[in-house]
């Protein structure tokens, strides 16, 4: 199994104004993704609730059955809404992908 960790911190900017909005619009990005990508076992959206300053602001994390089913979703078109919707909004961003 193919494991998928993202991480972002986001600017102060985007966690003020429609916050809430923008979680909404990204969970539904995650549902549609869950719905639609080839390959894809589970994938999770975690908002953080931790405070310090080393706490990343989101999480996605994801599994997938193989490393082309990671390649597929990551040029998969739902996954580019989910770049457009978080690319102006972040500072940070980390990945790990990993097999187990």
């Amino acid at each position: 199994m193919i494991h998928h960790v993202v991480m972002w911190r986001l600017r102060d900017e985007a966690k003020r104004a429609d916050w809430l909005v923008v979680v909404e619009q990204l969970e539904g990005n995650v549902a549609a993704m869950r719905a639609s990508v080839p390959g894809l076992l589970r994938l999770d959206l975690g908002v953080n609730r931790a405070d310090g300053p080393d706490a990343a602001d989101l999480l996605l994390y994801g599994e997938f059955e193989s490393w082309p089913a990671l390649k597929g979703y990551e040029t998969h078109p739902i996954h580019d809404e989910l770049r457009r919707l978080l690319g102006p909004l972040r500072i940070e961003r980390r990945v790990v992908d990993y097999q187990t």
